[in-house]
């Protein structure tokens, strides 16, 4: 938050480490994506302009690397190549490409599309396994990128590394189910994953693991409400294919990045506003007074009633507001 000229506005003017989000479409839908990324979405793609004006804004703010993220990057090698070479242009390293490899057909053609990303000045991969990821993709395709991945000279990045034994632990050829681990490894199995993986719990984490988290009262919440500070977050933020500034942790938020370096109206981002500078109290008092959201008696958190408004604003009621976007988000949860 910054003051201009007598009032406040919503800035940044110093930015250190994220990725840039070439597309939210995927091959997967899984159950623990805070992004709410899944196949039903469309299949826009950051457009190289696009590109060019992100990391130019980028390296002013003081980033000289990101990561490339999805979505699924790789559904469209083509598109991807583009990012990259706007990439070059600006003089922004790639960290790693994030991939849950089911592009995957054959060693020859992943060969040939890591070859391509190594001349783009790519040189690592971000190659996703866990069980979420495994509901859909089978471990043969990690394993087999994986070791395409030796071949061509690409470094690989596992993602997480440690759920490695119990993948492989199924049957390698096909996918697996919750429900499978949890016959394996115990009834706890999906409740003990949030705490071993890190989620973040926004999206459709938040939803999948809802049901499991301890309630508290509506007043509860407005009771222990603070400001989100929402621009605070400059070591692992997003820019999105729309050129929208996601905050750290919290998608389902955007602002377009161009205005936020210039210093964004809070009038015309009311909820961003509420939120960033006073917290869940304002915005759900904002919503009661002006779009007249009915209160539940209790929800799992602040981000739950957080969630619970937004959807509401987008879905029940259909408003075409600029801060809560993109709207795939909650449409596709």
């Amino acid at each position: 938050m910054a003051d201009s000229g007598g009032f406040a506005v919503l800035k940044i003017s110093c930015l250190v480490s994220g990725g840039v989000i070439t597309n939210y479409k995927c091959s997967s839908k899984c159950r623990h994506c805070s992004y709410s990324s899944s196949p039903n979405w469309p299949g826009d793609y950051m457009t190289p302009s696009m590109a060019d004006e992100i990391f130019s804004i980028l390296k002013r703010l003081g980033c000289h690397s990101v990561h490339i993220g999805g979505g699924e990057p790789l559904l469209k090698p083509d598109g991807i190549m583009g990012v990259l070479q706007a990439a070059r242009r600006n003089n922004m390293g790639i960290e790693y490409i994030e991939t849950n490899a089911s592009w995957y057909r054959d060693e020859e053609s992943a060969i040939a599309v890591l070859n391509e990303l190594l001349e783009h000045g790519v040189h690592t991969l971000l190659i996703s396994m866990d069980p979420f990821h495994n509901e859909y993709i089978p471990f043969r395709k990690v394993k087999a990128l994986i070791k395409s991945c030796s071949k061509a000279g690409m470094q690989v990045f596992p993602w997480q590394i440690n759920f490695w034994s119990e993948i492989d632990a199924m049957d390698d050829r096909s996918t697996h189910s919750p429900d499978e681990y949890m016959l394996l490894f115990g009834q706890d199995y999906l409740l003990r994953l949030p705490s071993r993986y890190g989620l973040n719990l926004k999206g459709r984490a938040l939803k999948t693991y809802k049901p499991m988290m301890e309630k508290q009262t509506y007043d509860q919440i407005l009771k222990e409400s603070r400001p989100c500070r929402l621009l605070s977050g400059i070591y692992h933020f997003h820019v999105d294919l729309y050129g929208g500034f996601i905050p750290q942790s919290c998608p389902g938020f955007s602002i377009p990045l161009k205005e936020l370096v210039q210093g964004a109206d809070p009038e015309k981002y009311r909820i961003f506003y509420s939120l960033e500078s006073a917290g869940i109290k304002s915005f759900a008092e904002l919503a009661r007074k002006e779009y007249g959201y009915t209160p539940k008696a209790e929800y799992a958190g602040k981000c739950d009633l957080c969630y619970d408004i937004r959807n509401y604003l987008v879905l029940e009621c259909g408003l075409d507001l600029p801060d809560l976007k993109p709207e795939g988000h909650y449409k596709y949860a």
